[in-house]
């Protein structure tokens, strides 16, 4: 057996069901091994493709994704998704290959140092030489990779490496309860349990790390009465429904949101799983804290009062302390009532079809339980205000990071993680053209992706942005109207154009008993003014 195949069938005992990448010449081995071993490779258009697929695939499942390719062309292409993953904090392990030992810094083809450029943006990453050291390297890197905080590692194996004779036994597979999991501190725990039932009223604030602790948070949330506010990564985790949730707060606030934050109501605020970051704070606002005892609960020690201080920080699980918490704090007599609805009601402003107005009615034409995948643009700000998540369904975003085209690639590794619910992409014509040809891989695979194209054939971010910031913009941000739709149908993919709020009633038909991806195309003219200035101003500081 050589190396490559010893590597993959390591990472089938850990668990690893795809392969995502391209394969190339110093990679060779590692695709060829795939062919004996019970992994399947899902060859991707792109390698920033593959890298998104993966984060999104790790993301979304918490298990550990792969990622394949070259070295040199192949690792520069991923850049972008491992620095994805980074920020999303997802298990992602990057296995590339490297030229032959003999070749090293002689000016091969295809020759680079991928370690050292994708160290910044990984846990880990290191290049194998010794072919006695490469199972004991890959099992140290994909438990860095799954232990919290999680995220990207990255290996690199010269083509002579991996095609050497592997030194066995393998290395057992990580599990669990191996994994370095916080201790927390009870004492700590309990003057958070003694503040939260001394104060009458509070605000609970949820991070994308609240993802498998939902009911609890719930639970918590009517003992003591207080309102929830989400992050945008958090999107979903508490059903829109929920008789205690305000909705998305920072980028693209609900207006209820950001008035009960601003009234001063709360005199607590409960952070849990949430870095605080720019598109969570309305741009670090101060206003989310002030006057108010704050809480925080994080697994990873560093957001522990890196934007804000607290009274209390602690360095646990969210699903060791939440149990514990719910038991201690003494419930409320003092009912919180919803104010509705949630954001100002619409005036029409604008020409062509209202995007606020059809992602308030998305929910109502889509299936309950469908998984939302939202890409970058202007059009984002719209998706984190207005689409509503019922109990049953997921979204998913990497604001944080905030790369167009991530969701065009991401989608299918959400459905890959998870192939029982639907998937819908919400993307622009911007994202599309970064990365619109990863619909071709759900094609190939037949993935039954539905992608939402939001078309108003422009950079409208940019075009309302540098008029903000400049005054001035350039006519080059505006292109000719193209139909995605009708460009997708050539390839055989199925197409719907939707150019008005009616046209909503046939999407039900459309998706039903899907074999593949398929286009909506939402035409808009973007003259509807976006509820994008919180990050406006953010650039103009």
């Amino acid at each position: 057996m050589n190396i490559a195949e010893a590597m993959l069938k390591y990472l089938k005992q850990t668990g690893v069901e795809f392969v995502f990448g391209i394969p190339a010449g110093i990679i060779g081995p590692i695709y060829d091994a795939l062919i004996d071993v019970d992994i399947k490779p899902i060859i991707t258009k792109n390698e920033a493709g593959a890298a998104y697929m993966a984060a999104r695939y790790a993301s979304t499942t918490g298990r550990l994704s792969v990622c394949a390719g070259a070295g040199a062309v192949g690792v520069g292409n991923m850049m972008n998704g491992i620095a994805d993953a980074m920020r999303a904090k997802a298990p992602m392990l990057i296995v590339t290959g490297y030229v032959n030992r003999w070749q090293i810094g002689k000016g091969a083809i295809q020759e680079m140092d991928a370690q050292h450029i994708v160290r910044p943006i990984t846990k880990y990453s290191h290049t194998v030489m010794d072919e006695a050291d490469v199972l004991a390297e890959l099992d140290k890197a994909v438990r860095i990779a799954l232990t919290p905080p999680c995220g990207p590692v990255h290996i690199s194996v010269p083509i002579d490496v991996q095609r050497s004779e592997a030194i066995l036994p393998l290395p057992a597979a990580p599990v669990a309860s191996e994994l370095q999991r916080p201790d927390y501190e009870p004492v700590k725990l309990g003057q958070a349990a003694s503040i939260m039932s001394g104060e009458e009223r509070g605000l609970i604030m949820v991070g994308r790390g609240g993802r498998a602790v939902s009911g609890e948070i719930m639970a918590l949330s009517e003992r003591l009465q207080w309102p929830i506010i989400t992050t945008p990564s958090a999107k979903g985790i508490i059903p829109a429904e929920f008789p205690l949730n305000l909705g998305n707060y920072g980028f693209s606030s609900t207006d209820a949101a950001s008035d009960y934050v601003a009234s001063g109501e709360a005199t607590c605020l409960l952070i849990l799983g949430t870095s605080l970051g720019e598109a969570s704070t309305c741009n670090f606002n101060d206003v989310l804290v002030q006057g108010r005892k704050v809480i925080q609960i994080d697994r990873d020690a560093k957001e522990l009062g890196k934007v804000f201080p607290a009274e209390v920080a602690i360095h646990a699980d969210l699903r060791d302390v939440l149990p514990r918490l719910l038991e201690q704090v003494e419930p409320s007599d003092r009912p919180f009532v919803k104010p509705l609805p949630l954001n100002t009601p619409y005036e029409k402003n604008h020409t062509g079809l209202s995007l606020r107005l059809f992602l308030e009615k998305l929910a109502r034409v889509m299936p309950k339980e469908t998984r939302y995948v939202c890409d970058i643009g202007e059009f984002t700000n719209f998706v984190v205000k207005y689409l509503e998540v019922p109990d049953g369904g997921d979204f998913e975003i990497n604001l944080n990071y905030g790369a167009m085209g991530s969701a065009m690639a991401g989608g299918p590794g959400v459905y890959l993680g998870d192939s029982s619910r639907p998937v819908a992409v919400i993307a622009g014509d911007g994202s599309f053209f970064m990365n619109g040809t990863e619909v071709l891989t759900a094609k190939e695979y037949k993935l039954p992706v539905i992608y939402f194209i939001i078309n108003n054939a422009m950079l409208s971010y940019v075009e309302r942005g540098q008029k903000f910031l400049f005054n001035r913009t350039m006519p080059d941000y505006k292109q000719e109207r193209i139909s995605i739709a009708d460009m997708m149908r050539v390839a055989g993919v199925r197409g719907l154009s939707v150019d008005s709020l009616e046209d909503m009633d046939e999407i039900p038909g459309f998706i039903r008993e899907m074999t593949g991806p398929c286009i909506i195309e939402v035409n808009t003219d973007g003259s509807e003014p976006a509820p994008i200035l919180d990050r406006l101003k953010a650039l103009k500081k």
